[in-house]
């Protein structure tokens, strides 16, 4: 291509590269470009369609640049979940401990008893247990006193929370009841003193305590006092029964085990069962008496003596003795000369030794 005369070199210039243009979209020979065209028509005719193994290859280093895209993802939704459960852990956490002076009515006040309840299932054994729900009974209690205390108007009381603090109450009492006399009757009898103290230290509590609660919540205050004193009342006639053969009659109701009522029998105290040697002691003293000489018998007439006849003496034979059998002597054996060992002189000068 050769600039026209007359023009700029860039004029000329842009002349040419639009005349190819022209001549490369319109498929047209020119003269001036037949090298150009040339060399387009035949990159037009080359087929440069990637083989298969090409496409694998380009498809394999797709792949592999899209998975940190994937992984990266995943790594972030990771993070953001473990996010969220540290700040779910954290709330309850919060919640838990906002919530141990949460009272009847307040809105952590049902966090506090899902955490008594988790506390409940942790404990194992029957008498932690029943001693557990004896310090959540108690909690009840205390409950209520901060509740006077805050509520001191009785007509603005909040009389669900009283009613809420007592059926709590009532339940927890009675199924430490149920567990502590059953322990007792299986041989601890320092059960049924706790239960009795810890029945009468409650009773105390709600009597001093009744005159500061609202009038819809004492009826129900006075029957939890009233069970109280079911429960020290059963102690009382358990602990009574303790040396009868017959404790408990193997019924019972909603506080425990039913005491027997029939009449208790108790083990004689001198009589042993059977197989039981007597304790050590004085044996018991035998009359002893001299003996007796018997009668003199009556004298009788004589009894006749009896004839006797000797018989003949039996003659003696005398009985040989048998002797045991001799063994032949055996015949003379020929004596054999004994050899003569001699064994020559091991070293000159010494003599020969001689053996035999």
């Amino acid at each position: 291509m050769s600039a026209t005369p007359g023009r700029p070199v860039d004029s000329a210039s842009d002349d040419q590269a639009e005349r190819f243009a022209r001549a490369v979209e319109s498929r047209t020979s020119d003269p001036e470009f037949d090298a150009e065209l040339a060399i387009v028509a035949a990159l037009r005719d080359i087929d440069v369609k990637p083989d298969d193994l090409a496409r694998a290859r380009m498809r394999k280093r797709v792949l592999n640049a899209a998975r940190p895209a994937v992984s990266s993802r995943r790594g972030r939704f990771a993070v953001a979940l473990a996010a969220a459960l540290a700040l779910v852990f954290a709330l309850a956490g919060m919640s838990f401990l906002l919530s141990k002076d949460a009272l009847p009515g307040d809105a952590l006040y049902g966090v506090k008893k899902t955490a008594e309840a988790a506390s409940m299932g942790l404990t194992f054994g029957d008498q932690p247990k029943a001693l557990k729900r004896l310090e959540f009974a108690a909690a009840r209690v205390d409950e209520m006193t901060k509740l006077a205390e805050l509520h001191p108007d009785l007509g603005n009381a909040p009389v669900g929370g009283y009613l809420t603090a007592l059926t709590d109450f009532d339940n927890d009492t009675s199924q430490a009841s149920r567990q502590l006399i059953a322990l007792s009757t299986r041989g601890d009898l320092q059960q049924l003193n706790t239960l009795k103290v810890w029945s009468g230290q409650q009773d105390g509590r709600l009597a001093a305590l009744d005159p500061r609660l609202p009038i819809q919540a004492r009826d129900k205050e006075r029957e939890s006092r009233q069970l109280l004193v079911r429960i020290a009342d059963r102690v009382t006639a358990l602990l009574g029964r303790v040396e009868c053969y017959q404790i408990t009659t193997g019924a019972s109701d909603d506080i425990g085990l039913l005491p027997a009522s029939d009449a208790c029998q108790r083990p004689a105290a001198n009589t042993l069962p059977p197989g039981v040697p007597s304790p050590p002691g004085n044996p018991p003293k035998v009359k002893t008496s001299a003996p007796q000489t018997p009668p003199p018998a009556a004298p009788s007439e004589a009894a006749p003596t009896p004839l006797t006849t000797s018989a003949p003496p039996v003659p003696l034979v005398p009985v040989p003795v048998p002797t045991p059998p001799t063994r032949p002597a055996d015949p003379d054996m020929p004596s054999l000369p004994i050899p003569i060992l001699q064994i020559p002189a091991l070293l000159p000068g010494l003599p020969a030794i001689r053996i035999g």
